[in-house]
């Protein structure tokens, strides 16, 4: 069984890599890529106001093709179950990740193939602090364009999760580290125009945990994860982007035992979108 494992980290690891390659030897239009967003964020149903922001730097090698690393930072600026000592802006590193993107690999009239690779860091102190090493995910995406203004998506993502140990005791109680996921997506783009477009995605998370403690309760175990992400863009110029998002919370219970929609929609989170090229 450990053996099939690091086999198949290795096959997405080559294919993150072929993908970079693919990259480094497209015909050159190539450009430095760099931008900033900042999204605002709000939680009704409890009250709490925080942004979850990024910053991206990288190469265009050309219109298909590009490496960048993104790196995520959130602050809390308020949070009514927090002591009013710890409210204020309290910025800290998010996720981050070194990301490949080959765009438009296949194309059969309006119908496209797409891949993307990302390895993840641990700059997450929480990740970290559980004894986080990295994360590989490897997109493969589908692309239909049904009209000029309508396009339907699909995507496909088995994630490599690795640990140094199999759990950590948080504050709530022992916890499983993660070690296999798998993501999917179906969604609708919908331009209005050149400047203004709507996504709506459904996205669903299995993942597994490892063996590491009876009470935690993850242990040895898949959990489930059903969430809608509708966001919609307007490009004021070829800088700037401003625009609106919501992403609801878990829409089924872990086990996929009952819908749990209504909560899932009353804890979601509403952002506004905030994003320039530097």
């Amino acid at each position: 069984m450990r053996l099939v494992f690091l086999l198949f980290c290795l096959v997405i690891s080559v294919g993150y890599l072929g993908a970079s390659q693919a990259a480094l030897n497209a015909p050159s239009n190539s450009s430095i890529l760099g931008s900033l967003e900042v999204r605002p964020s709000y939680k009704s149903i409890v009250g709490e106001f925080h942004s979850e922001d990024s910053a991206v730097l990288g190469y265009q090698f050309n219109k298909n093709n590009s490496l960048v690393y993104k790196q995520e930072f959130n602050t809390n600026l308020y949070d009514p179950s927090l002591p009013e000592s710890k409210s204020g802006i309290n910025a800290y590193l998010f996720e981050g990740y070194l990301k490949a993107k080959a765009n438009n690999v296949y194309q059969n009239g309006d119908l496209s193939l797409s891949y993307e690779g990302r390895q993840y860091f641990p700059t997450w102190s929480v990740k970290r602090d559980a004894g986080m090493l990295t994360a590989l995910r490897n997109y493969a995406k589908v692309k239909y364009q049904l009209t000029s203004a309508v396009a339907l998506t699909a995507e496909e993502v088995p994630v490599i999760h690795l640990y140094n140990q199999a759990g950590s005791m948080g504050a709530k109680g022992p916890n499983a580290n993660p070690f296999f996921e798998n993501r999917a997506s179906i969604g609708l783009d919908y331009a209005f125009s050149d400047k203004l477009k709507l996504s709506i995605p459904l996205l669903v998370s299995s993942v597994r945990t490892r063996a590491y403690d009876n009470l935690a309760a993850n242990n040895d175990k898949w959990g489930h994860k059903v969430w809608v992400n509708p966001e919609i863009y307007y490009s004021v110029n070829s800088n700037v982007v401003v625009g609106m998002g919501y992403y609801s919370d878990n829409l089924v219970r872990s086990n996929f035992s009952d819908t749990a929609i209504g909560d899932g929609l009353n804890q979601g989170t509403t952002q506004f979108i905030f994003s320039t090229n530097l």
